[in-house]
């Protein structure tokens, strides 16, 4: 079922309640917002962060590199600048 809700003045909406409920959305969930050709998507900014984690991890693995290479090379790195 859609709902019809209204953009403020300072671009604002409200999620309807059912919504939040059901996505687990509260005042703390972050979301993002994408133009998907004439609609407007919006998920939370947590899922994104998981799926890039996960695609991070599969092609780490394919490379063939662990977590201890990984963060070995962030600690040699750290403070260096370009």
């Amino acid at each position: 079922m859609a709902d019809i809700i209204k953009v403020t003045t300072k671009g604002q909406v409200t999620l309807p309640a059912r919504i939040r409920a059901d996505l687990g959305i509260d005042e703390e969930t972050y979301l993002l917002a994408e133009g998907v050709g004439e609609f407007v998507l919006l998920r939370k900014a947590e899922s994104r962060f998981q799926e890039l984690t996960a695609q991070f991890r599969r092609e780490a693995r394919g490379k063939g590199i662990t977590r201890e290479q990984l963060l070995r090379r962030l600690k040699a790195r750290r403070g260096r600048t370009r």
